[in-house]
């Protein structure tokens, strides 16, 4: 890992929608939409949005949505010049704050199967394999493995 200056994690909001667009665009092949970002932002309900800004640019993003007592989240992205720096690691312990002060006990989320960057990324961070998704993921096609993160002191330590 690279001795980068940390990034500043930031709640989302609409006036972050372009750089968010672009960053999905970049990173995903099956990105997601304009839309479905905006509502993640404007309709709350759960929704958990933050991003990591580095000098005010926006270089990676996290969505999630708490309920209850778990965290699932639905997208973590990093612009790809940025990689590798710890990123990722900021708003991935950022949400396990967040899914343990809203009183979570756990974390979920899904990533292609082929992804094995992620994966590794996940399991270093505590995440299990627990299932499988058949053809969740579209363009292409490709199952998702499913990773649950037990936070410590959730019911089942």
């Amino acid at each position: 890992m690279s001795t980068s200056p940390p990034c500043r994690i930031v709640p989302l909001t609409t006036a972050h929608l372009d750089a968010i667009v672009d960053l999905e665009r970049r990173c995903f092949s099956d990105p997601w939409t304009r839309n479905m970002f905006w509502m993640e932002l404007t309709v709350g309900g759960g929704t958990y949005s933050r991003g990591a800004l580095r000098e005010d640019r926006l270089i990676g993003y996290l969505f999630a949505v708490l309920v209850e007592d778990e965290a699932h989240l639905g997208n973590l992205a990093v612009d790809p010049g940025y990689r590798r720096q710890g990123v990722a690691q900021q708003l991935l312990e950022d949400l396990i704050a967040a899914a343990r002060g809203h009183g979570g006990c756990r974390v979920t989320l899904e990533v292609r199967e082929s992804n094995l960057e992620a994966r590794k990324f996940y399991a270093r961070n505590g995440f299990l394999d627990v299932a499988i998704r058949k053809s969740y993921y579209r363009s292409p096609v490709e199952d998702a493995i499913v990773m649950l993160f037990t936070l410590p002191g959730g019911p089942s330590e």
